[in-house]
């Protein structure tokens, strides 16, 4: 268990910047940070399972950390099919009266889960995104990130404070542009480096398999 003041700290140390007159501000590695958990997340997302849903004004809002849908119930344990996408086809806003339609449906869009069918009881399963801090000093928040991968959120924290580096010393004259490209500043290499160390890192977590070209069954 790792908590914000933790992980802050030992960011501190690995960025070298333990004086009693820091040169980043506790804000500034906590935006930074946020923006590496959420970036992070995309590739290693937290799985919400069976999560209730509040029908408002005929649709149901998706949660603030919804990142992709895994399946949805209306009711409980009843899996329905997600509208298959197909183009030059328009879908109507409502349903038809007195029409049949053998099974319920739904889909997604615009931040709101819809069914073709409304129900009161329907439950999300998806992909979420890690909780991050909700300020720079809020020492007690656990995150949310594996022990093993907390070096990669201070990669992406290293190269954002080296690309912030790397933006005011490109603002000296001796590194504007002129007639030429210039790719001399000194940063450059070390935020590309850190960069593509992150992406690197990324990568090897990800084992290989097969991949699936049909959609397999659904068990009940």
């Amino acid at each position: 268990m790792t908590t914000w003041a933790d992980f802050l700290s030992d960011l501190r140390s690995d960025l070298q910047d333990t004086s009693t007159s820091p040169r980043w501000s506790d804000k500034t590695l906590w935006v930074f940070t946020k923006d590496a958990i959420r970036d992070y997340s995309t590739w290693f997302p937290k799985r919400v399972d069976h999560d209730a849903m509040t029908l408002v004004n005929g649709v149901y809002p998706l949660p603030l950390d919804f990142l992709s849908d895994i399946y949805v119930e209306a009711p409980a344990d009843t899996y329905l099919e997600k509208r298959q996408e197909i183009p030059g086809t328009k879908l109507r806003n409502s349903l038809i009266p007195g029409a049949y339609y053998p099974i319920n449906f739904y889909y997604i869009a615009g931040g709101n889960l819809y069914l073709a069918f409304p129900c009161n009881e329907v439950y999300l399963t998806y992909q979420a995104a890690r909780g991050v801090p909700a300020s720079e000093t809020d020492n007690d928040f656990v995150l949310e990130i594996p022990d093993a991968d907390l070096e990669l959120i201070r990669l992406y924290v290293k190269g954002s404070v080296y690309e912030q580096m790397r933006s005011r010393q490109a603002s000296l004259d001796r590194f504007k542009l002129g007639t030429g490209p210039r790719d001399d500043n000194p940063l450059m290499p070390e935020t590309t480096n850190l960069i593509e160390m992150y992406h690197t890192k990324i990568a090897e977590r990800f084992p290989g398999g097969n991949i699936t070209l049909f959609r397999s069954g659904r068990l009940k």
